[in-house]
């Protein structure tokens, strides 16, 4: 699709070609819902060549003004990019202009934990650049390079995690509120990692289905005192499971898939203790209907959790430029969502509308854009019109 010119009255706008590497993933806080992590970003001027001498100090200002928006505490490096060209360097006044920054530190990051423990996690860095998009001031605009990778120095995660294969990088904009405070512009770092969930199968779910089963075995036994006093044990220590899995995820409003297993595991024990007040003597078919039931539930568990670790590992391998998930499985992922945050149904909108996607000038451009425009080789005199170009 071409690209044409569209006059916009304000000043000039520079576009940056973004590269990203994921240097190191040290440690995920599930409790604290946050990452240790190192991120290299490095930003270099593609369009126009080179900056108009005016507006040396406001893009500089620009990048000084950078925050990591998800930072729990001030990065470890360089709290700043680093211009690494200058203009008054004569070896490199042919160099683009670009800009560094090693971001190291620990990130907040909100865990999606309906699937636990068969989930996978995307671990997002957001950068705000402190610069309102206002027509009267200079204007930065981002795009991908495409370049971004994975080169992970340090990954110590291997035994829990699965390591990532992939970097997203996004270029939205903060909320406007109604249009009563300015946006701002931001860089989205993203990447995923799956969970290995072998720990959780045979420390959590083969345990409390053994406590299961062996509550059937109360049933061989005539007198309701030791059947009862049988099957009330192993009902304390299925609650003791129960405890021990909350301790495994943070305070959540909603249950995750292991929790509702345990659940429902519950439930058929306290279902075995009613048996043992209401039925006297033994009663073999009670034992087959129990069994079968459980059964039933065990194999619809296995078969479930199945496919929703295959189709969360399809998000692994999700890169930029793929397809989207099947709309089937996006529809599943948003009514258990739905289902399961009911009761904080507000706090999750606000989760997903805490940027914009829409650029409020309309000055964002592709890759391919850029491209056209260098191809064009406007004049140094009609560079100030680069910033209202826009897709037809």
């Amino acid at each position: 699709m071409a690209v044409s010119p569209k006059k916009k009255q304000g000043k000039n706008t520079y576009y940056f070609e973004v590269r990203v590497n994921l240097d190191k993933l040290m440690a995920i806080d599930q409790q604290n819902e946050s990452f240790k992590a190192q991120v290299f970003l490095e930003a270099t001027l593609r369009y126009p060549s080179e900056i108009d001498p005016r507006d040396d100090a406001d893009v500089l200002t620009i990048f000084q003004r950078a925050t990591v928006e998800n930072s729990l505490a001030k990065p470890e490096d360089d709290g700043h990019p680093k211009l690494m060209m200058k203009r008054d360097d004569p070896s490199r006044r042919k160099a683009p202009l670009k800009f560094e920054w090693l971001i190291h530190g620990e990130f907040g990051e909100e865990l999606e934990l309906q699937y636990f423990p068969f989930d996978v996690q995307d671990l997002t860095v957001m950068i705000r650049f402190g610069w309102p998009c206002e027509d009267d001031r200079v204007q930065v605009r981002f795009f991908d390079s495409r370049k971004s990778e994975v080169f992970l120095n340090v990954f110590c995660l291997k035994n829990a995690w699965t390591q990532p294969e992939a970097v997203d990088v996004l270029f939205p904009f903060t909320k406007t509120k109604g249009g009563k405070f300015p946006a701002f512009p931001l860089i989205r770092i993203q990447c995923q990692v799956g969970r290995k969930p072998k720990f959780y199968v045979v420390n959590v779910i083969l345990p409390v289905a053994s406590i299961v089963l062996a509550s059937a075995s109360s049933l061989e036994v005539s007198h309701m005192g030791g059947r009862l006093g049988a099957t009330l044990t192993l009902l304390l220590t299925a609650v003791a499971y129960k405890y021990l899995v909350a301790e495994m995820v943070p305070r959540i409003s909603y249950n995750t898939m292991l929790d509702w297993y345990v659940l429902v595991c519950w439930a058929f024990l306290l279902a075995m203790v009613l048996e043992n007040c209401l039925v006297q003597g033994n009663q073999p078919l009670v034992f087959v209907i129990f069994s079968v039931l459980f059964g039933v539930f065990n194999v619809g568990f296995a078969v479930r959790a199945r496919c929703v670790y295959k189709c969360e590992r399809q998000r692994l391998k999700k890169v930029p430029g793929q397809q989207p998930l099947p709309a089937g499985y996006r529809k599943l992922r948003k009514n258990e969502r739905s289902d399961s945050e009911s009761d904080t149904e507000e706090n999750e909108s606000d989760c997903e509308d805490d940027f914009n996607m829409e650029d409020p000038q309309g000055l964002t451009l592709t890759e391919e854009d850029v491209k056209q425009l260098e191809k064009n080789n406007m004049s140094p005199m009609s560079r100030s019109t680069a910033s209202g170009y826009i897709r037809n």
